[in-house]
């Protein structure tokens, strides 16, 4: 857990490092976007193996040059899966989400006027929660991050943000869906 601590910090320093140089308009940027995840697990928490979450991700990032920029996220779900889970015996209702993700992206895109299409690769850890009848599990999770997505700007400062993301795929699962956003320009 030490160095995820210490892996956040050193990131967030060198994004507020880049933060405080920036001198040009939209080379700084923060978002908020909503994600439908899908997650397939293999039957581990519900039957059929396929649920969905909504998570919400802050956004932090900086551009580092024309083609390339570079993002934080921090997520954590506020719309759980609730159902009756094969996990608990007899089965029982649960409701699963994740009390954290965080990720950290590197971007390359081309702007085309206002829209910004791009993909993006990084790495993304987290913390499951499962609660059941007759108490709770966490797990952690790890993995490499893939995206592809598209900003749209409004104007100088505001716009819109739509992707596509896979936050991992690992050994019992798979975590991917859709995002749609907002985010500033500074």
């Amino acid at each position: 857990m030490r160095f995820y601590a210490a892996l956040l910090g050193a990131c967030l320093a060198s994004t507020a490092s880049m933060a405080s140089q920036a001198s040009e308009p939209g080379q700084v940027y923060v978002g908020i976007s909503y994600v439908e995840l899908e997650q397939y697990d293999l039957n581990r928490f519900f039957n059929g193996g396929r649920f969905e979450s909504g998570d919400v991700v802050a956004r932090l990032g900086s551009h580092l040059n024309r083609y390339f920029s570079s993002e934080l996220r921090l997520a954590t779900t506020i719309n759980p899966k609730e159902g009756r889970s094969s996990f608990t015996q007899p089965p029982s209702q649960a409701e699963f989400g994740r009390d954290y993700m965080f990720s950290g992206f590197l971007r390359a895109g081309y702007p085309l006027g206002p829209v910004r299409p791009y993909v993006a690769v990084g790495y993304t850890f987290g913390k499951e929660r499962f609660k059941y009848a007759g108490g709770k599990d966490r797990d952690t999770f790890r993995d490499t991050s893939f995206a592809a997505g598209v900003d749209l700007a409004l104007g100088e400062h505001l716009g819109v943000n739509l992707e596509f993301t896979q936050y991992y795929d690992i050994g019992h699962g798979r975590l991917q869906g859709p995002s749609a956003g907002l985010f500033w320009n500074f």
